[in-house]
């Protein structure tokens, strides 16, 4: 390997006129060449201190780190060449107990801390020899000091021109460059210190190969990441035709006439070529990805999905992009788009219909949902199933779908929609789809949102009545977008959120709760639906409620106005109540309970009449502070 030999070369050269840099990304595997690669190569020939200037703060620090290490470099000799070395350690102790005993005597009292080696070391000569051994400095992390590039290097100088010391500085020279406060200041400085600049760029198909089998998974998904070893090499290298990428670009783009349009493009352009540049070739990242997918692997075999190729692949590449910074949401459209520049980065690698939006947020935010996961993982394989225009609009994203599916497909969906036969999660995506509409230019026929907002109340009524929860409840409008939709889209989907938020299911499990019982056993209902919480008194429930006093019993009729006003009597108050299906209710409860009343007096059912009268009169009660309040307003 020709970097090897620039090292080896370098070491060789006795009082060496400057420092050696070898340049390249972060995370591009520098440091791993010089720790696993290069020293074992030659440790018996040299002795390495290295030095890492991350977070370092100031020279006096970096001085003290650099002595530091080289101290702990003499401890790991004990044997050399099988002659023990105890001569140059006890010289060193010596030194030591010869400074803690001309310390101040109050100085001694404070403790071990002021005698310790770090605070020793600045008394502590070192050499460019060890055990009659050449010692190599290699420093690390260069831009990431705190400390400006000019002045670290000034003070790295001093070990290579008066020290004599061969130094090897590690760092991304780019990033050196912009944080630079003085670029021409830097460039001088460096032509000064810097004997030569190595560019480092990394083995890729090497570092896959070992990222892939130095990994400790199971032996299937061992073998899968092998079998896509090429194009993960492609996605690592970056290994893509960036000016194909812009043609394409100019191709889709150009087509328009108009110089403010034109110029609109090419700023766009300008900002491509810049997103392409920064494609990231981070080896910690990509090890990162291919660690974390084997978890989204296993749950893709669990539900039966055999080949992972595809769901790698573009799961690297998002977490690549992500790990890059280069995530941005879309500020108009929030996280819509979050694979606008993915798709830029990896084109033809990168596929959006095999990243799940809950793995998005486990990559992107942390948040890993096992359940929404696994809900996610259902819906893609009833996408994979679709086949008519229909089926393909009630499972994919309108971007996904071709032209010719929405013309032909689309009115179908709408009587769908109307009819109630949408799962919540598919009327969600009915509603992106009126979002995206306006976003890609699509014609949707005209759409009746009374009607959807009925279809959706009529599902909401099977999920109750099935006694079920809705199968995919994932599909979600964040807060945050609410901009993006219009006054009815969101009205609508505040609909499907009160469901899923508990509220709305708690009312009509109990609404439909009330009507069971009421209907099969009045000691039960008495007991059970007292402390339930209502938001309506519904048609349906009074037709209950009067069914259930005329089957009653005398000693079931004496209880029942109580119990119910106790349910009921305090509705006005409640902020929760349907006010307006309720009242009208509670009056065809009144006008039927005076037609029962009626039926007791012709029979000479005095008893049960005079219960029939006590229900009305309470009735009214509740009806009359109502009306009038009604009427007030």
């Amino acid at each position: 390997m020709e970097l090897i030999e620039e090292l080896k070369n370098y070491c060789a050269i006795n009082n060496p006129v400057g420092a050696l840099m070898l340049s390249g990304e972060w995370g591009c595997g520098k440091t791993y060449l010089i720790n696993t690669k290069f020293i074992p190569l030659v440790k018996d020939t040299y002795i390495f201190v290295c030095v890492s200037l991350f977070g370092i703060d100031s020279l006096d620090a970096l001085r003290v780190e650099v002595k530091k290490k080289w101290l702990e470099k003499v401890s790991e000799f004990d044997k050399l060449n099988g002659t023990k070395v105890s001569k140059a350690s006890d010289s060193y102790k010596k030194i030591f107990g010869t400074i803690k005993d001309i310390l101040p005597e109050n100085w001694k009292k404070k403790g071990e801390v002021v005698s310790s080696i770090m605070d020793l070391v600045n008394f502590m000569p070192i050499s460019n020899r060890m055990f009659e051994k050449k010692v190599i400095l290699v420093f690390d992390d260069l831009e990431r000091s705190t400390i400006s590039s000019t002045d670290l290097l000034g003070c790295i100088n001093d070990y290579c021109e008066n020290q004599s010391f061969n130094t090897i500085i590690v760092a991304n020279e780019e990033k050196i460059k912009d944080s630079a406060d003085n670029e021409l200041s830097y460039r001088e400085i460096k032509e000064k210190i810097v004997q030569r600049v190595i560019p480092f760029v990394s083995d890729y198909d090497e570092v896959v190969s070992n990222s892939i089998e130095s990994m400790s998974c199971g032996i299937e998904y061992k073998g899968m990441l092998r079998k896509n070893k090429k194009l993960l090499v492609k996605i690592l290298s970056g290994d893509f035709n960036d000016d194909v990428i812009i043609e394409q670009y100019k191709v889709e783009n150009y087509k328009s006439s108009g110089n403010k349009k034109r110029e609109e493009y090419e700023k766009e352009e300008v900002n491509l070529r810049n997103l392409l540049v920064q494609r990231p070739h981070n080896i910690r990242s990509f090890k990162c990805a291919i660690q974390d997918f084997e978890r989204v692997y296993d749950k893709l075999g669990k539900a039966g999905i055999q080949d992972g190729s595809k769901w790698l692949l573009s799961f690297v590449c998002l977490m690549m992009t992500n790990k890059a910074g280069l995530i941005q949401e879309n500020p108009r459209y929030g996280n819509l788009f979050w694979y606008l520049n993915v798709e830029k980065l990896y084109p033809e690698v990168f596929d959006s219909n095999f990243i799940l939006n809950g793995v998005s947020k486990w990559i992107i935010y942390g948040e890993w949902n096992d359940e929404i996961i696994s809900k996610e993982i259902q819906l893609f394989l009833e996408k994979e199933k679709a086949v008519t225009p229909l089926e393909i609009l009630r499972t994919h994203n309108l971007p996904e779908v071709d032209e010719e599916v929405i013309d032909k497909g689309f009115e179908d969906l709408l009587e769908e929609v109307y009819a109630g036969n949408l799962s919540l999660d598919e009327y969600v995506l009915f509603l992106y789809h009126c979002c995206y509409s306006r976003v890609y230019a699509v014609d949707l026929p005209t759409i009746d949102w009374e009607k959807v907002r009925d279809g959706i109340k009529e599902q909401i009524k099977k999920i109750v009545e099935s006694d079920e929860k809705d199968s995919h409840s994932h599909r979600i409008i964040w807060e945050d977008n609410i901009e993006h939709f219009t006054e009815e889209e969101w009205s609508t989907y505040q609909i499907i959120k009160e469901f899923r938020d508990n509220d709305v299911w708690i009312y009509e499990k109990n609404q439909k709760l009330y009507i069971n019982l009421i209907s099969s056993d009045l000691n039960i209902a008495f007991r059970e639906l007292s402390n339930k919480r209502y938001n309506t008194f519904s048609l349906e429930m009074e037709s209950a409620t009067i069914n259930a006093f005329k089957n009653a019993n005398n000693m079931d009729k004496n209880h029942f106005s109580g119990w119910f006003v106790g349910i009921w009597g305090q509705y006005s108050n409640s902020l929760e109540i349907d006010r307006k299906v309720t009242m009208a209710s509670l009056k065809k409860l009144r006008d039927d309970l005076n037609s029962v009343m009626q039926e007791y007096k012709e029979k000479s059912k005095n008893i049960a009449a005079r219960h029939t009268q006590n229900f009305i009169e309470k009735l009214d009660g509740i009806i009359k502070p109502e009306s009038e309040n009604t009427a007030s307003e």
